[in-house]
């Protein structure tokens, strides 16, 4: 059995402003260090937190595709040339090689799960 409580883990910084909490990782992480290597296709799964008025530098991925869902907060998301408000209960999926970038325009922490899988 694998589970895990996001309190138990390390976080670390991501994409020069969030903090990372890495929850599980896929299959192809797996090896003696990752006991939390799971799910042939998925990549990982992460709970990640924005402070009010930054943002992760845009980026894209050549190696997987990912789902943000959104558990707390309010900001903005840019994938590619379309930005649109993002709040508490939505779920955005970003393709590979789209170049993304989230912000918190709000006043309070933007929280949301980071979903990635494997191409």
């Amino acid at each position: 059995m694998i589970k895990i409580n996001w309190r138990n883990i390390h976080p670390t910084i991501v994409h020069g402003a969030g903090i990372d909490w890495r929850l599980l990782s896929g299959q192809s992480l797996k090896d003696e260090k990752n006991p939390l290597a799971c799910m042939k296709g998925m990549m990982y799964v992460a709970r990640a937190c924005l402070q009010p008025s930054l943002s992760y530098h845009p980026h894209a991925h050549d190696d997987h595709e990912e789902v943000y869902y959104i558990i707390k907060g309010k900001g903005e998301i840019r994938i590619d040339d379309e930005v649109q408000p993002i709040r508490d209960g939505d779920i955005i999926y970003i393709g590979v090689k789209q170049v993304h970038e989230i912000r918190n325009t709000g006043d309070d922490m933007l929280e949301f799960l980071a979903f990635a899988a494997q191409i």
